[in-house]
């Protein structure tokens, strides 16, 4: 690493990287907070996270501009850890670290390339199902009752809200909602609205004396650096699922925002090293006993609009919360959770995706199906589950819509005109005898099913021509149903002919032990080659005889 690559990487803006990442970094205050005591895990650990994440991720990531703090997907994952099985913090913050060391595998293993293949419903699904999450787990602290992190214990415990209801906190949650709406109109966004709602909110609860549930103590100074540890192979056993949603969720988070980030500032991101740079990111968070974080969206969008456009702003956004930290952290204690809540529900608000709610009824089905599947999968299973069934349903659904369109072709040589010229002097009942298929796309498991119904409609045949010329490639799915229809022909008497297959081709088939299974004899390089083939065999044109 020579001076001019940190010159380019880190101080090729840096009064606009200033900038932004102290708009981005008093943007971040609030939602840290927020995130924290969502989480279960504490305000401070919002703050602890989104400081040593944002510093660290934006060191080593690979999305200039990209600001990285806790998200309402890591959010919903870590409530979700806290509220079951993992009650000791030790292995909670293991499990974060877990998710950073698995993030940093991923992107040396060039797994940040796979994002470009989740389907569009599938990422619709997803994020109006985590939007809902944060609605509906923040309905009670709204109104100043203890949250329950899932949403199983919200709609349990639902008819408390009857019974508990703090009509001060409903008042300060619903003012902070009002806030933040209001403001982009007054100010036209040069304010940054969550955190004018959390100011004017925690004045007006304490000046009025507000009776209401508020941040317990965030301490004041540096974080403590605690290495947990894993006592024996049952804890980590424990961890390990939750890590593997941390950090997979973590990956899908970033690189989404990563991709944002293209678009908006025509620059090209580096997703394996965005992973590289999460991870590192969140072992350092859970280090520190922070929230897992990945690139957030909103903030990430603040830092450009406000002039970063370099790693360094991501850096300064962390250091500034690092100085809030160490100088002011004694005064969040007097923010009423009602308005962490109300804040927390325009976040879930705005993480709808509401195109592709508007989309359903004009939408292709199978789309609107995977879209629906993922979203109920979020609320009410799991949002691994849900990733997991909606990537899988998507690409079923669709390899069936490619297979129904048959892009493929079959006829008998006697029925197709164009090629009577180069057959001419094949007479006509042989001809009859001689069937074509052509493969006019990938030989893979959704083409499986037309090759094989094409096959069974082949009657008194004795000859098969098979055109490879439109393969690119070939799967197993379509390699054994080759070599399926090869054993039945040879136990028919029909000789099967292959034209155009590539190298690739060949060599696919020759790892499955399928290629020795055809004649050298039978693999030709133009359709001319096998009419002449079968013209001059004497062999073949006697069998064809019969």
């Amino acid at each position: 690493m020579n001076l001019s690559f940190i010159k380019r990487r880190y101080f090729s803006n840096p009064i606009g990287d200033l900038l932004g990442g102290i708009t981005t970094g008093i943007v971040a205050l609030p939602m840290a907070l927020a995130f924290g005591v969502a989480s279960g895990l504490g305000a401070q650990a919002g703050l602890y996270g989104a400081m040593a994440a944002g510093i660290f991720a934006a060191m080593f990531g690979g999305t200039p501009g990209q600001v990285t703090g806790p998200t309402g997907p890591m959010t919903v994952v870590v409530a979700t850890i806290v509220a079951s099985h993992l009650k000791d913090p030790s292995l909670i913050f293991a499990t974060i670290i877990l998710a950073g060391l698995l993030q940093i595998f991923f992107g040396i293993v060039r797994a940040g390339q796979l994002i470009h293949y989740v389907p569009y419903p599938v990422i619709s699904g997803f994020m109006t199902g985590i939007g809902l999450i944060i609605i509906i787990i923040q309905i009670h602290p709204l109104v100043g009752l203890p949250t329950h992190g899932d949403i199983e214990g919200t709609f349990i415990y639902f008819l408390e809200i009857i019974q508990g209801f703090n009509h001060q906190a409903a008042f300060i949650g619903f003012l902070a909602i009002f806030l933040v709406y209001l403001m982009p109109f007054i100010f036209k966004k040069k304010i940054p609205p969550p955190l004018v709602a959390l100011i004017v909110c925690s004045v007006v609860s304490v000046i009025y004396k507000m009776d209401i549930p508020r941040i317990s103590g965030i301490p004041h100074g540096f974080p403590e650096i605690v290495f947990p540890h894993i006592a024996n192979l049952p804890d980590f056993h424990l961890i390990f699922p939750s890590a593997l949603s941390l950090a997979i969720l973590g990956s899908l988070d970033s690189l989404l925002t990563s991709l944002v980030m293209d678009r908006i500032t025509g620059k090209r991101h580096k997703s394996d090293q965005e992973l590289i740079g999460q991870g590192i990111g969140n072992i350092a968070s859970g280090l520190i006993g922070g929230l897992p974080s990945a690139g957030a969206t909103m903030r990430s969008l603040v830092n450009i609009k406000s002039g970063g456009t370099s790693y360094l702003s991501g850096i300064i956004h962390g250091l500034l919360l690092l100085a809030i930290l160490l100088s002011l952290g004694s005064l969040a204690s007097n923010v009423p959770l009602s308005c962490l809540a109300g804040i927390l529900i325009t976040v879930g608000i705005s993480i709808i995706d509401y195109r592709g709610l508007k989309s359903i009824g004009k939408a292709p089905k199978g789309d609107v199906i995977a879209m629906i599947t993922v979203l109920i999968l979020t609320v009410f299973v799991d949002l691994m589950i849900a990733v997991v069934v909606g990537v899988t349903l998507s690409s079923l659904l669709f390899a069936k819509k490619l297979s129904d369109v048959q892009s493929s072709s079959h006829a008998r040589l006697d029925s197709l005109e164009h090629l009577h010229e180069v057959s001419e002097d094949i007479p006509k009942n042989l001809r009859e005898k001689i069937y074509i298929y052509t493969f006019n796309g990938p030989l893979y498991f959704g083409e499986v099913k037309n090759f094989n119904a094409a096959l069974s409609r082949m009657k008194d045949i004795k000859h098969l021509i098979i055109k490879f010329y439109n393969v690119p490639i070939v799967d197993q799915s379509g390699i054994y149903a080759l070599e399926d229809a090869l054993e039945q022909f040879q136990k028919d008497g029909v000789k099967v002919s292959f034209i155009g297959m590539t190298t690739l081709i060949k060599e696919s088939l020759g790892n499955l032990g399928v290629l020795n299974k055809i004649p050298e004899d039978s693999n030709f390089d133009s359709f001319e080659e096998v009419i002449e083939s079968i013209k001059y065999k004497k062999d073949v044109v006697q069998e064809l005889k019969q």
